[in-house]
């Protein structure tokens, strides 16, 4: 193995400029895939974010009686994704206006115009789209219930747009990781071709056929490598470029991911060389 390892580093070598450039494209394409995995996952991040925050108002006639009110509350608490009910009553609802908006709009009014309400909350770990759709359908069509404000609409069109985004995201990571074993696949064919004499010399002197491939698998595999380093450490330095606030949102580690680009160097150099050098070797052979 280490003189296989040596002699497709060698190999690699002899390859110039051609598999410098091969190895810098295999790095930017792996620093773009690491920059879309961050943004899908701070977009994920922001998404739990936004909805750890989402509340329904359901808004009760005053008519509503305040057991009527516990009823309703106990009935909504039992929907699943539902973490919390609160009953606002007028005189709160007085308070938190006034805390808002201040004190001359309710001043002016000789009664207090604003309905009493029940505040849904849900946990943000499950469906919360699905549970404020769930909400609103339970509560609608109640002869107490005055008005809702689930704001599905909205939410649907969060979670459809963070679904495109995705689906974007993980389209060119696909994309890229295949130019990734593209660029190496033809560094490999250069590198074989390169050293058709050395291969020949091997063959004399009782090397076997996998021991040649396995040499020039390692050479595909250091060109990855070399370009994961390479996006790893310019992914490392651009951590202040993204700023806190990207970070803050995502789930993974900045440096989790960049060192993660690596392996995947790793795997998409064996890739590439493997599927250039049957064929290659085939043609030398014969």
């Amino acid at each position: 193995m280490a003189r296989a390892l040596r002699e497709g580093a060698f190999a690699l070598w002899h390859t110039g400029t051609v598999g410098a450039l091969s190895a810098l494209a295999v790095g930017a394409s792996l620093l773009l895939v690491g920059l879309f995995a961050l943004m899908v996952d701070a977009a994920q991040g922001l998404s739990a974010s936004v909805k750890d925050r989402v509340e329904v108002d359901v808004y009760l006639k005053n008519r509503f009686s305040p057991n009527s009110a516990e009823q309703l509350a106990g009935l909504i608490a039992e929907i699943s994704g539902v973490s919390e009910v609160t009953y606002v009553d007028k005189d709160a609802a007085s308070k938190e206006f006034r805390t808002l908006f201040g004190d001359n709009l309710l001043d002016a009014l000789s009664t207090n115009p604003l309905p009493a309400s029940l505040r849904v909350r849900f946990d943000s770990s499950s469906d919360v789209t699905a549970a404020a759709r769930a909400v609103v359908d339970a509560v609608e069509g109640n002869a107490g219930v005055e008005s809702i404000d689930g704001g599905e609409l909205w939410l649907s069109g969060l979670d459809q747009a963070l679904d495109v985004a995705t689906g974007v995201a993980i389209f060119l990571g696909v994309v890229l990781c295949v130019a990734c074993a593209f660029a190496v696949s033809n560094t490999s064919k250069l590198m074989v071709l390169a050293q058709q004499e050395a291969i020949e010399v091997m063959h004399l002197v009782g090397a076997t056929g996998a021991f040649v491939r396995t040499t020039f698998l390692i050479g595909g595999a250091l060109q990855g490598v070399i370009g994961g380093v390479l996006a790893a450490i310019v992914l490392l330095m651009s951590g202040g470029v993204m700023g806190s606030w990207f970070q803050a949102a995502a789930s993974f580690p900045l440096a989790q991911v960049a060192f993660g680009l690596v392996p995947l160097g790793l795997v998409l150099g064996v890739l590439g060389s493997w599927t250039s050098l049957n064929r290659v070797l085939q043609a030398i052979a014969s």
